[in-house]
Formats: C-alpha cells, sequence, structure tokens
C-alpha cells in the first residue's frame, strides 16, 4: 500500500485511532440500523424536477461544485435546502 501524505488536521484525526482512542460498540449492528434510520428520516423521499436557468447561473454553479468537489446536482440540491431551511422554514410553520 502506498504511503498516503496527510494534512496536519488529518494526522490529528488520525491520531484516537492509533492509539486505540476509539472504541468498537458491543451492539455495532443495531447502532449502524438506528444511524441508517436517522439519515432516512432526515433526507426523506428524494424528488426529481427540471429547471431552466441562465447560462450564466449555471456556469457559475459548476465553478462553486468543482470549488467544493461535489457534483452539480449535489451543490444545487444542498443549496435549495439551505435555502428552504434558513427562508422558508419559519414562513410555512406561521402560516394562519
Amino acid at each position: 500500500m502506498k504511503d498516503v501524505k496527510l494534512t496536519p488536521e488529518e494526522q490529528e484525526l488520525l491520531k484516537p485511532v492509533k492509539n486505540d482512542g476509539w472504541l468498537s460498540v458491543p451492539n455495532r449492528e443495531k447502532e449502524i440500523k438506528r444511524y441508517q434510520s436517522y439519515a432516512k428520516a432526515q433526507l426523506g423521499e428524494l424528488e426529481e424536477i427540471k429547471i431552466e436557468i441562465p447560462s450564466q447561473d449555471l456556469q457559475f454553479l459548476q465553478a462553486l461544485a468543482a470549488q467544493a468537489q461535489t457534483s452539480l446536482q449535489t451543490m444545487i440540491a444542498n443549496l435549495l435546502h439551505q435555502f428552504v431551511v434558513h427562508n422558508l422554514e419559519g414562513q410555512i410553520h406561521n402560516r394562519p
């Protein structure tokens, strides 16, 4: 296996693993299922949509996605989710 160069931050994160600082939980499978259920509840059902946006906006979003090392679809989904959570959530729940 090749030696991988780690950043100082990555080296710091790896210290507890090398020094037995992390212990396995006795009920590993149960814990995995529990956290999977949390993830499913958080994500919910995903729906696919089609949108048309100006090419300049698309180029900007593609650059953002490349900078974040993620896909364009993931970048757009994250931006929309942030918008909904931070700007619309209170309005929806506080309707008369």
